[in-house]
């Protein structure tokens, strides 16, 4: 009688285990946090030049993408620098980077880019274009 409780406490017990290890399994997020940059966001990539008459000339945005910094700017005073960036694949060629922001006090910022082409890609700033309310186009073009 004992040699049948044994084996029907160790089959329940394997069952359990293997029970547990299969949910574990599936219960696995898909997405997974890299550090850094990927490689082919990586780059120096600009906007189309813009006239601005206020000011006499024209100017371009900027986005330029370097192993754990992501940086945003259409002048020198109106930059977005994510230091120590980790991201994630979040669709077919389009990623989400988070960042520290030292101008916002060190708080996580998060930028997205969906990469049209080879050349070209989108960027948005916690949801929205990257570019809004300015005059500049939200489409960048590898430099």
């Amino acid at each position: 009688m004992k040699i049948k409780e044994s084996i029907l406490f160790g089959v329940t017990i394997l069952s359990m285990g293997i029970i547990a290890f299969i949910s574990n399994i599936l219960s696995a997020s898909a997405h997974t946090w890299w550090d850094g940059t990927p490689t082919n966001i990586r780059g120096h990539w600009v906007a189309r030049n813009v006239y601005l008459k206020y000011m006499g000339f024209s100017n371009h945005a900027t986005f330029k993408a370097t192993t754990h910094k992501v940086e945003f700017a259409y002048s020198a005073s109106s930059n977005i620098t994510l230091h120590k960036t980790y991201w994630q694949k979040t669709g077919a060629h389009s990623y989400t980077f988070h960042g520290s922001w030292y101008r916002d006090g060190g708080f996580d910022q998060r930028i997205t880019i969906k990469k049209l082409s080879s050349h070209r890609l989108r960027a948005y700033f916690d949801g929205h274009s990257i570019t809004r309310g300015s005059v500049y186009p939200n489409s960048f073009f590898k430099r």
